[in-house]
């Protein structure tokens, strides 16, 4: 029993190190999820069914499957961050870009030749389809990471003249000064390791115009259903870089 609190433990502190991507092969959509199975993880017993559902928004009819179908859905990249807090942050970021996609998308995307609304069927596959989407989030989602720190730094500086200025700093002011201090040691504690990105066609990459040189990209292998194991995030300096 010991073993297992203690691998559970080391599971739930390790929440967020990875991020896996599963797409539809029908019809591209693209669903985040922190377990490698987006069924059931038996040792959280969480059903991820339900779960990763929740994040498909009801586009129309027939948009939102029943269940999922391991024989539907595949592996479509690993992300491995340095630190938890790093993947949580990056994920909750994809989450809310892709909900803009789907329920805010330019009026062109689904528009026909002769100016007018595709019709219900037409205009949900367009929206459907987050695949390119998901890979410009991603890239973006990194590139913006890269400056974290040097904004959490200045948030700082600005903080602190605006309490130096006052006799009695607020209690509030105090607790979002030691949340950003734990945020900047937090960022510090990851430097320059880089961020591994793993894909099932490492040809998908290149549907982001550019990517920050501290991502690491390769092949994520011969996979069926459920994503292969992450090893370790290396800790040195990034090894060069696959061509794109």
């Amino acid at each position: 029993m010991a073993q297992a609190g203690g691998t559970y433990a080391q599971r739930t502190a390790e929440l967020g190190r990875h991020i896996f991507v599963y797409s539809n092969i029908r019809t591209n959509q693209v669903i985040y999820s922190l377990q490698r199975s987006l069924k059931t993880d038996p040792l959280f017993c969480i059903q991820q069914n339900n779960a990763s559902l929740r994040q498909l928004p009801f586009l129309g009819k027939k948009t939102v499957p029943a269940a999922l179908r391991k024989d539907l859905w595949q592996p479509f990249a690993t992300i491995s961050f340095p630190s938890p807090f790093q993947g949580l942050q990056a994920l909750h970021k994809l989450r809310e870009y892709r909900k803009l996609h789907e329920l805010s998308c330019p009026l062109e995307l689904i528009k026909g030749e002769k100016g007018r609304l595709l019709g219900r069927k037409a205009r949900g596959k367009v929206l459907m389809d987050q695949k390119a989407n998901s890979v410009a989030d991603i890239a973006a989602v990194l590139e913006a990471q890269g400056g974290d720190l040097e904004r959490a730094l200045k948030e700082r500086e600005t903080s602190q003249v605006k309490v130096d200025k006052r006799p009695m700093p607020k209690r509030g002011v105090v607790r979002k000064a030691q949340k950003l201090e734990a945020k900047i040691a937090e960022l510090e504690k990851v430097g320059t390791v880089p961020v591994k990105i793993k894909w099932a066609n490492i040809l998908d990459a290149e549907f982001a115009e550019s990517w920050p040189e501290s991502v690491v990209h390769d092949g994520l292998g011969t996979t069926r259903h459920t994503a292969p194991r992450p090893g370790p995030v290396e800790s040195t300096e990034p090894r060069e870089e696959v061509v794109l």
